[in-house]
């Protein structure tokens, strides 16, 4: 199912958080009631908290946003058509870069996300100075540890996806106030600094006793206390273990500290509840998935099954690579379909051809309604063990793997306690099992082991229309193009 959805245009004004002056999350959300005059009940005060994440999953999940350029420029699934920068991002050879014009059609992709993560970090941080000042959820405060938890979750994760996706962002919140300039940004690294630690406040917050309703989380059933604090340690290991720019931040990760957060995280897959697009729909991945738009990349195929092509060369002459008889792993017959024909234009690179799509939510997304993975245990389970491999522990992480999707799903053999065998058994998992779950994976897992095709952007620069917002000089600073391959903007490795 197709939804088509109105941007809502979100104008982020910057300034400075004292006096009569605005903060940098006055950020107008035209979904969602006006906290800034609801602070003074409690029972609606209740009521923005619970549309916090929701606000998250729609700047991550929606059309507006990253998604479709994330998972093409990882060369995760593949796609020729020009609709959501699909085709900008994925040329070969990778010269085509973030193009951060004001005028560009596709400016707005960068904006929507940014500008929705704000929005949810916003109105948690209005939220907190309410409560701070004395305000009173349910009986006596009853709800205050709940709504707190869960306004710190949503900067945690806000401030996390701006960590992981752009260069820089600004970090502000009911206590912290900066100057109006682009000065005042600071790098992606102090960004994630600051989504871990509001994860351990929620975290901390999270000790007690109380109930997070299914539809604060677009989940089946309610989350306990002790759930939702096992969702906030395993969103931490997310940030941490995919912050890496390359690989020479890759060794600098502590590791110890995100096996810490990994061991204590998810016991089950967290699942949104897809409802038709009435509020929680991934949009995206209905695009990247059906047929006719996104396939699978050759370099998945070929991960499936290694007697299929890693790469469809840009010739006419290539030869259509047959249905495979006996894959290596069993997931190319039950996650994935193939393909005869192809339907994308030859004119625009055969180099975007492939014989394999994936079919595992064709039945959701026939009426855009029913179970969707966000966050796999399958994730949760590659974090600890990347921890352990990383930390000397290679039996410990090769058990790990041995256990999970690589064998109950794929009926792979065994992978050995060695480290390249494991970091290439994890990545195959993020590239076959969590297939278009969770926002970036694949080119986060790319990126960090320097494998993103040279010229690709590591990272995005600070969105068009913010940066003329602040009055910056044009032309505005971006990443990506060959030219400007230096592995810390713009990747000069690649796996091809």
């Amino acid at each position: 199912m197709k939804v088509t959805k109105s941007i809502l245009l979100v104008s982020l004004a910057i300034s400075l958080l004292a006096g009569c002056k605005k903060n940098i999350l006055d950020v107008e959300n035209l979904n969602e009631p006006d906290v800034t005059k609801v602070l003074g009940d409690g029972g609606d005060v209740e009521n923005a908290a619970s549309g916090l994440f929701n606000t998250i999953y729609a700047g991550e999940h929606y059309t507006n946003g990253l998604a479709p350029v994330l998972a093409v420029a990882a060369d995760n699934v593949s796609c020729s058509w020009g609709n959501f920068g699909m085709r900008d991002m994925s040329y070969e050879p990778r010269n085509n870069g973030w193009n951060n014009s004001p005028s560009y059609s596709n400016k707005g992709l960068t904006k929507y996300l940014f500008d929705k993560m704000y929005s949810a970090i916003g109105s948690a941080s209005l939220i907190m100075g309410a409560i701070d000042k004395g305000l009173k959820i349910g009986e006596g405060g009853a709800g205050n540890d709940r709504v707190k938890a869960f306004s710190k979750f949503a900067q945690g994760v806000g401030y996390g996806n701006l960590a992981l996706v752009f260069d820089k962002a600004f970090v502000v919140d009911e206590k912290v106030t900066v100057e109006e300039k682009i000065e005042s940004a600071v790098p992606y690294s102090e960004v994630s600094a600051a989504a871990v630690k509001y994860l351990d406040e929620a975290i901390a917050l999270s000790s007690g006793t109380f109930t997070i309703p299914k539809e604060w989380l677009g989940t089946q059933a309610d989350y306990s206390s002790s759930d939702f604090k096992k969702l906030c340690n395993t969103m931490a290991a997310r940030i941490l273990t995919n912050m890496p720019r390359n690989k020479t931040e890759l060794a600098a990760v502590n590791w110890a500290k995100v096996k810490a957060y990994a061991d204590a995280g998810i016991t089950k897959d967290f699942t949104v509840i897809q409802d038709g697009g009435v509020k929680w729909y991934d949009e995206s991945s209905d695009y990247l998935l059906s047929d006719g738009w996104g396939i699978t990349n050759m370099y998945v195929v070929h991960m499936l099954d290694s007697k299929q092509p890693q790469h469809w060369d840009d010739n006419a002459a290539f030869p259509y690579p047959a249905k495979s008889t006996n894959p290596q792993d069993d997931r190319l017959n039950t996650d994935f379909e193939y393909v005869p024909s192809n339907w994308f234009q030859a004119a625009r690179g055969y180099y975007h051809f492939s014989s394999y799509r994936n079919k595992r939510y064709d039945e959701m997304y026939v009426t855009a309604k029913g179970p969707k993975p966000e966050l796999m245990l399958s994730e949760n389970d590659m974090m600890r063990a990347e921890a352990r491999a990383y930390t000397g522990d290679l039996p410990g992480a090769a058990a790990i793997i041995n256990a999970g999707t690589r064998k109950t799903r794929g009926k792979m053999t065994d992978v050995a306690p060695v480290l390249a065998d494991i970091v290439n058994a994890m990545h195959h998992e993020r590239h076959v099992e969590m297939y278009t779950s969770g926002l970036g994976l694949q080119f986060y897992e790319m990126r960090k082991l320097n494998l993103l095709q040279k010229g690709t952007p590591l990272h995005f620069p600070l969105p068009a229309g913010t940066l003329e917002t602040f009055g910056a000089s044009m032309p505005f600073y971006t990443f990506g193009y060959l030219a400007n391959a230096d592995g810390k903007g713009t990747s000069n490795g690649g796996w091809r």
